[in-house]
């Protein structure tokens, strides 16, 4: 993976907490874009459904589908033939359960697989297996990111934060635009030779970044790390004793500012981002 270049990181990151307020603001989101997906998928889901039932029965699917391969790998045909029956058996009934799915499982792939394993030639049951194969990837392709972003990832308008600075329970998208102020706040005050202003913005930016850390628990049922570990409050204690010397670098805290921008802002906002946006109504 190619790197961001360090004089762009920071400006990405504190691009990319204003940008994230599309997502969050409005009327606080709730799925993806309508008619993404079929209605009827919901039935299958929480809350309607007590288990993602249509992700176990995909992945019942697979598993026998897999064991297909695995049987014929070990020259077992009797086991992949019995494989493919509940595989098969499987494929119709998922294509029940959303209707509107239908033109993605196709019948003919199917038959044919069943066809080779009957004749027994490895060969040609592999490559049927893998025309079988191009039927699922087709439709991951067009759905599973969207499947994902509605059923997996929670409603990012939810979230809410008690700001430490403020004391009020702050919706997300206006905590992050604190968060990114107060981070931009020190570097601009020490351009403008406001070292004292530049030292009570990193106070702020590093209560609010240590609030940030309960952020996770709306979503995540245990504690997160990556993005808000050990690693990153150590640049921000270092960025800290860098702004406590007399004279500031002006250079070192740039680089201490760009590394959380790096190591936290970025890459959290890598994996989250997509997601939010996705509930863009």
């Amino acid at each position: 993976m190619k790197k961001i270049p360090v004089i762009l990181s920071i400006v990405s990151s504190v691009a990319f907490l204003f940008l994230v307020t599309i997502s969050y603001g409005g009327d606080g989101g709730g799925g993806v874009t309508p008619n993404a997906l079929p209605a009827s998928l919901d039935s299958f889901y929480p809350p309607k459904a007590g288990q993602p039932l249509y992700l176990l029965n995909m992945l019942a699917m697979d598993n026998l589908f897999l064991g297909i391969a695995v049987d014929v790998m070990e020259d077992d045909l009797q086991g992949a033939r019995g494989n493919y029956e509940e595989f098969k058996s499987r494929y119709l009934e998922t294509l029940e359960m959303i209707p509107e799915w239908r033109e993605y499982f196709l019948s003919e792939p199917v038959e044919k697989l069943g066809t080779e394993l009957k004749e027994g030639d490895k060969g040609k049951v592999m490559s049927a297996f893998g025309e079988v194969g191009k039927i699922c990837h087709e439709c991951h392709i067009s759905n599973m990111v969207k499947v994902q972003q509605k059923y997996h990832w929670g409603d990012f308008g939810e979230i809410s934060v008690n700001d430490p600075l403020s004391k009020e329970l702050t919706d997300y998208s206006t905590f992050k635009q604190y968060l990114a102020t107060s981070m931009a706040g020190i570097s601009v005050n020490l351009r403008q030779g406001q070292t004292e202003n530049a030292r009570r913005q990193f106070a702020g930016f590093k209560e609010r970044f240590q609030a940030l850390k309960t952020v996770c628990l709306n979503c995540h049922d245990q504690e997160r790390r990556y993005f808000i570990d050990d690693s990153v409050t150590s640049l921000l204690d270092e960025l800290g004793q860098t702004l406590d010397k007399q004279p500031v670098d002006l250079e070192a805290v740039m680089g201490f500012i760009q590394g959380i921008g790096r190591e936290s802002c970025a890459k959290c906002h890598l994996v989250h981002v997509p997601a939010a946006f996705a509930e863009v109504r």
